[in-house]
């Protein structure tokens, strides 16, 4: 394996809004092969479901084939594609700007893919339909959230929603994902960040918390996939943000990084010191943290700058307060002077949508109609 960085753009004929592997399969070792794509503004959307020969090529030492997807199949999708996600091995949930939402099934035997079922009008204002801004899945569950503020949780195998908060936020509700089974975080238009209970009868979120000083939108969230009580956000002024839920009522630190609005942010799901963004501003920055302190006891600010393009600026929270014997988490850390920050896209324009990471390699889906498929070097 090469040390350094390879890529491949594959021109589709669409802007791409979401990009997704498919979950690679428990029993096996092998990392997936297939991943989905959704696309926007124009008359038909497309989902496009696409096989990356990865494993095949590399034994015969042919990078330039193991990273050009190949179409599989495809369906259409009324008004532009929000969010996607697998809900199991072969069944895709699709967010609308209509405000609908769709289960779409694939097909092996015949490598063909359609709607399942579609749940209509999930999301209005008053009686004019706004659309679906966001989706996340947990096992068969699956929650959206809208433009309206409203969140509705479905099931796959049911109809009928099990749930809508009606009120669950008076913003726009821009990003979801699960905490734990129960727990889902949400981010809006006016910079906060919301956990909510899905057990509670109330539409309360359980916390709030929010980036002080001058309002920004957040746009993106995740979770650590080792401890879900740090989680990443992606805001409007091309910032990334860090938090902890356990202590604090705003972010740990604050990365200042894209110079446009941070459309998606990534922590790779074996290996939690690498993260990855992509922006408006046509960026995908791998952020890794593998080389900062892990264990400090500190009570000051801490600001320094970053390495790597664009020379990010650092800053922590001075409220925050580091102590204790526990090791802390990398991401946690005051430390961030330590952090590599790299660009892995060269003269790009226009943005990039969506990012997903499975093992070394990254998709990235843009609005140049293209597919972009990068191999990262073997991660600390």
């Amino acid at each position: 394996m090469a040390d350094s960085i390879q890529s491949f753009v594959k021109f589709v004929s669409r802007k791409i809004s979401k990009i997704k592997w498919q979950p690679s399969q428990k029993q096996t070792l092998e990392c997936s092969d297939t991943f989905v794509t959704g696309s926007w503004d124009d008359e038909k959307n497309k989902i496009c479901l696409w096989h990356l020969g990865m494993q095949e090529s590399m034994e015969r030492d042919e990078m330039d084939d193991a990273l050009e997807p190949a179409l599989k199949c495809e369906a259409d999708h009324n008004g532009d594609v929000t969010g996607l996600e697998y809900v199991g091995s072969d069944v895709i949930v699709a967010s609308s700007s209509t405000g609908s939402v769709a289960l779409y099934k694939h097909h092996t035997s015949s490598q063909t893919m359609g709607i399942q079922y579609k749940w209509q009008c999930l999301h209005s204002h008053g009686n004019h339909l706004c659309p679906c801004t966001c989706l996340a899945v947990r096992d068969k569950t699956i929650v959206t959230a809208g433009e309206d503020g409203k969140m509705v949780v479905l099931s796959a195998e049911q109809k009928s929603p099990q749930r809508i908060i009606e009120n669950a936020d008076s913003s726009t509700i821009n990003g979801l994902v699960f905490l734990r089974h129960t727990e889902v975080i949400s981010v809006n238009s006016s910079g906060q960040l919301k956990t909510y209970d899905l057990r509670s009868s109330s539409d309360a979120p359980a916390q709030t918390l929010s980036v002080s000083g001058e309002l920004t939108s957040l746009h993106s969230v995740d979770r650590h996939p080792g401890q879900p009580h740090i989680v990443a956000t992606g805001s409007g002024d091309g910032v990334l943000g860090i938090w902890d839920l356990r202590q604090e009522k705003s972010p740990v630190s604050l990365l200042e990084a894209h110079n446009g609005p941070v459309w998606e942010v990534k922590f790779h799901k074996t290996n939690s010191d690498h993260l990855f963004t992509c922006s408006e501003d046509g960026a995908v920055w791998h952020w890794d943290s593998s080389l900062v302190g892990a264990s400090h006891m500190v009570q000051t600010q801490i600001t320094g700058t970053g390495a790597g393009s664009g020379g990010a600026n650092f800053s922590v929270n001075p409220s925050f307060q580091f102590g204790g014997s526990e090791t802390l988490n990398k991401w946690l850390s005051p430390d961030n002077s330590k952090m590599e920050i790299n660009s892995l896209i060269d003269d790009n324009i226009l943005p990039v949508n969506s990012v997903d990471i499975e093992s070394q390699t990254l998709l990235c889906g843009t609005d140049s109609e293209s597919i972009i498929t990068i191999r990262l070097p073997s991660m600390r």
